[in-house]
């Protein structure tokens, strides 16, 4: 979502010198409420505000800008298409996206001449450079010959790790001009590298073979992407999906190639989003391919992830919730629906919404992974190791390869008091990945804890230190193996570096406290302890806090 592009004072300096003081106060009226709905990440009810502010104040481009991008967020690219027109006569400011809206809106009609025409004034400079001679090839499809769209793809054949869009795009374009042997050829080729290939690019891949009833050609295909990727449920479903012919249209039309130039230039959006500009991009860009292509599953998606990415996650599940069971990404859209319910803080709803989904996929693991994972936020930790038990066992050989899911279910199993099988987790979890600072410290610190392994423990922990030496709860470990060894001095220089980093970890305060006290330094001990107790929400660790408090701590 957009936070706050056009300032408010900005939009009412642009109004007109001899503009009435009422007029000034609906503009400023009707653009905070737009920018609080925005805040709330409602971009249709801020495109809604934005009408009126319009209405007030129609040639005005900071609002017309906003207005176009709030409006393709939200979905109704017809507006945006409006909105955008405006903007681009307006001639001021950036004008790539708003341009290429316009063509959108002029495709979609059918008015190809003037799409091209449009198209034509787009930059091929920032962001958009890499998808341009896609779309351009698309725009100019309808009214020209094969070898004059075909010729503006031709720039992409010189970029790097653009083969195999340049090849599919290409194989399209001959499909769609009557020329499947060219088509074909082309798609075998792409296919003798499908190992590589991501599922947006695999979609395409299929829907070509199948129009040239390749079936058992695709078949051979698709088992070469599951056996590229064993480990994969993802790459799983989607083989599945992808073997199914009623997934695909069964011709190629200029509609659908437009959509997917905006498809891909929506995941590159999205591939840049810790940008939040870019977040808007992809929704904008996702929303086009989607009005140009309605059945473009992996457009809903891409919009839906892109929303719960800039936190508007009501907005994410709205789309998500429109792709229909059976479809490749259903799986995944039911997962961040779920975690989209726990963001906004109905925790209850997400864990029946995975509940449901575990019972409906019981042949998934990834969907008792992310049970497990909010049982264990919630502090269900003997449920939450139920659960990913239960995940375990669906992985081939009954165990996955992945480091991470182990230290996962550890902790779980440690929460839970069940120590033998939470280490045994921690000890393969090293095995697979022996240099992860997480395992080494969270295995490190437990055996501190349980006064086990001290030689070993402090071993592990330096070996985390070293890997991430910032790192404050590495930190702690580190000055609380020196507590433990009698090394005082040393234990308060690591135990303050370590509160400086975690100044809100009721632990590491307690930690620092009992250093001080080691040293003599009682008054801040005290003042260490009170400030644990005040942070601290486990009774249990209060209770021994108070008793640091009044007894102090037992002499060597």
């Amino acid at each position: 979502m957009i936070k706050a592009i056009v300032p408010l004072l900005a939009v009412v300096a642009a109004l007109p010198a001899a503009a009435a003081d009422s007029k000034s106060s609906g503009l400023a009226a009707a653009y905070l409420s737009a920018q609080y709905a925005e805040s709330l990440s409602d971009a249709a009810k801020a495109s809604d505000y934005l009408d009126r502010a319009l209405k007030l104040d129609a040639s005005n481009p900071d609002l017309l800008r906003l207005s176009y991008m709030l409006h393709a967020q939200a979905g109704d690219i017809p507006a945006a298409v409006n909105a955008a027109r405006q903007y681009v006569a307006a001639g001021s400011g950036p004008m790539s996206t708003a341009q290429i809206l316009v063509a959108v809106g002029q495709h979609k009609k059918g008015e190809h001449d003037a799409a091209w025409e449009t198209i034509g004034k787009v930059s091929g400079q920032g962001f958009i450079a890499a998808a341009l001679p896609i779309m351009r090839a698309w725009f100019r499809a309808p009214g020209a010959t094969v070898d004059e769209a075909l010729a503006e793809l031709a720039p992409m054949q010189s970029r790097e790790n653009a083969q195999d869009s340049y090849e599919l795009m290409s194989a399209m374009i001959n499909e769609f001009f009557g020329r499947g042997r060219e088509a074909m050829d082309l798609y075998a080729s792409v296919g003798g590298r499908i190992e590589r290939l991501p599922p947006s690019f695999v979609r395409l891949l299929a829907g070509g073979y199948h129009r040239h009833s390749k079936t058992a050609e695709l078949q051979l295909l698709l088992e070469a992407y599951r056996k590229a990727r064993p480990n994969s449920r993802d790459v799983a479903l989607y083989a599945e999906a992808f073997a199914d012919p009623k997934q695909f249209a069964k011709k190629v039309s200029a509609d659908a190639g437009l959509a997917e130039a905006m498809f891909l230039t929506s995941q590159a959006m999205l591939a840049n989003s810790s940008n939040s500009i870019f977040l808007q991009l992809a929704m904008i860009y996702g929303q086009s391919a989607l009005y140009l292509d309605p059945g473009h599953s992996l457009a809903r998606w891409i919009i839906g992830e892109a929303a719960a990415r800039g936190e508007a996650f009501e907005a994410s599940n709205a789309i998500l919730g429109t792709i229909k069971p059976g479809d490749p990404v259903h799986a995944v859209a039911q997962l961040q629906i779920a975690e989209n319910l726990e963001r906004l803080g109905r925790s209850g709803d997400a864990l029946a919404q995975l509940q449901m989904l575990a019972r409906a996929r019981s042949d998934d693991p990834d969907a008792q992974m992310a049970l497990g994972d909010l049982l264990r936020r919630e502090s269900k930790f003997r449920e939450a190791a139920d659960a990913y038990d239960k995940a375990f066992a669906l992985y081939p050989g009954g165990s996955p390869e992945n480091w991470a899911l182990f230290y996962i279910r550890g902790i779980a199993l440690e929460r839970a008091k069940d120590w033998t099988r939470a280490e045994a987790d921690f000890k393969r979890a090293l095995e697979l990945n022996p240099d992860e600072p997480s395992v080494l410290n969270y295995l490190g610190y437990s055996w501190l804890d349980r006064n086990e392994n001290l030689a070993e423990a402090r071993r592990l922990i330096e070996a985390a230190y070293k890997k991430r030496p910032d790192d404050g709860a590495i930190i702690d470990s580190l000055g609380w193996a020196m507590y433990l060894a009698g090394e005082y001095q040393d234990a308060v220089t690591y135990l303050e570096k370590a509160v400086e980093q975690e100044p809100s970890d009721s632990a590491i305060n307690g930690h620092l406290g009992d250093a001080y006290w080691k040293v003599g330094r009682r008054n801040e001990a005290r003042f260490q302890w009170r400030r644990a107790i005040s942070l601290s929400t486990d009774d249990a660790e209060k209770t021994a806090l108070r008793a640091k408090l009044d007894q102090g701590l037992a002499q060597n």
